[in-house]
């Protein structure tokens, strides 16, 4: 088949693979979060996961993809704000590693592209694909870190529901669909803007190969976005619930009060790492030491949620307690007190984390997709930002911190 160049401007951008075995290939979709538009792209991941037009039958997807020296497809919705990214990415080895003449990028890419562009939806697919989510979602939920990450996101967006879904959408939706409902989104997401990002040796056919497949109307639409920040409400919320486990759950929630920059990411980043990083780090070392013990401690910075998140596995007659340690190190930081050396540990454990990345291949992957999806983010130096950052910058991304929910599940 003679592939033709389409000469148009997409937003197809395939790099040179020059240190990996395996190629990758993802395609983006982006498309506005709201609890619907998560659930049916649940759905819908579950649904090509198993089959599309092109291969009816879950076992003669799985064979194809076999096939292909075991290519392996990943579909997910991930959440980005204001956003929901579909999220299509295919991970296989390099035709040159191979030598199989029946093996190489064309038969590739047009296996991949028809598996994304071509979805099926039956009465019997879409059965089988609800009861996989079910299962998924009562496991999940039998969890007690995932039921309390649960609610303390509906908590967080009581007054947004539609940001308030943290895993697939809510399950009764996802049990209620039809089949019509499911075509009729599936026929809404052809609008949608899309972007294709892969990396291989032979990046200029794939390119071309990349423009001949994915003919999608959005894939000249505008892909960058900016706005898709959700801002954090000052509303103080703080919820208890019994379930009489042997572990408690605390979760606290701080409000970020503007949206933030490429560098003050970078301070959230650090911050994370001296509060949670190890087990010297501020709060696990205090929580141990006053209490006597911790089973974990995680500090993470949601940029495109405004929300700094702090929480800890814990017997359930610490909780109260562990609660005013956290209350009382954030203060101690917004006052300007820091751990010189603890903040020096952590830059070097945040840069070498960075540097590690620069040898994945899914990392390297990552940033090119957010370097579709956000302005001039691959113009930020990310090294040199946490080489020069500084704990005065540290106090001021905590003074800018709002305590704004507490949520422990016992």
């Amino acid at each position: 088949m003679k592939v033709m160049e389409i000469m148009l401007m997409t937003n197809i951008t395939i790099r040179k693979n020059k240190k990996f075995t395996t190629a990758a290939l993802g395609c983006f979709l982006r498309l506005p979060l709201t609890s619907h538009n998560l659930a049916f792209a649940s759905l819908l991941s579950r649904l090509q996961s198993n089959t599309s037009m092109f291969y009816p039958q879950i076992a003669e997807q799985t064979r194809r993809l076999a096939d292909l020296y075991d290519l392996q497809l990943d579909i997910m919705p991930q959440l980005f704000g204001k956003e929901i990214i579909l999220t299509y990415y295919a991970n296989f080895v390099e035709p040159t590693e191979i030598l199989d003449p029946e093996y190489v990028y064309q038969e590739i890419i047009q296996t991949v592209s028809e598996i994304i562009t071509k979805p099926d939806c039956t009465p019997k697919l879409l059965a089988y694909a609800k009861k996989q989510l079910e299962d998924d979602y009562r496991e999940l939920m039998q969890q007690p870190a995932n039921y309390a990450i649960d609610r303390f996101f509906k908590l967080w967006y009581r007054d947004q529901p539609d940001y308030a879904e943290n895993f697939m959408g809510p399950i009764d939706e996802i049990q209620n669909a039809t089949v019509d409902e499911v075509n009729h989104y599936i026929e809404g997401l052809r609008d949608v803007p899309v972007a294709v990002v892969g990396m291989g040796r032979d990046h200029k056919l794939m390119t071309k190969l990349a423009k001949f497949y994915f003919t999608q109307a959005g894939i000249i639409k505008n892909f960058q976005t900016s706005g898709l920040t959700i801002p954090a409400s000052q509303n103080l919320i703080e919820k208890v619930d019994e379930q009489g486990n042997s572990q408690a759950q605390l979760l606290m929630g701080f409000g970020i009060d503007h949206a933030i920059n490429y560098q003050e990411q970078i301070i959230g980043l650090l911050l994370s790492q001296y509060l949670a990083g190890d087990q010297s780090s501020k709060l696990f070392s205090k929580i141990r030491e006053e209490l006597g013990a911790a089973y974990a401690v995680e500090a993470s910075c949601f940029a495109n949620n405004s929300l700094f998140l702090i929480n800890a596995g814990l017997d359930p007659d610490q909780v109260n307690a562990a609660k005013q340690v956290v209350l009382a190190e954030m203060q101690d930081l917004a006052d300007g007190n820091v751990d010189e050396e603890l903040f020096k540990k952590s830059q070097k454990a945040l840069y070498r984390n960075t540097r590690i990345g620069l040898d994945s291949q899914n990392w390297q992957m990552g940033q090119a997709f957010r370097g579709e999806l956000f302005s001039d983010y691959l113009d930020f130096d990310r090294e040199t930002a946490i080489k020069k950052a500084t704990t005065r910058q540290l106090v001021n991304f905590v003074q800018n911190l709002f305590f704004n929910e507490s949520y422990i599940l016992k």
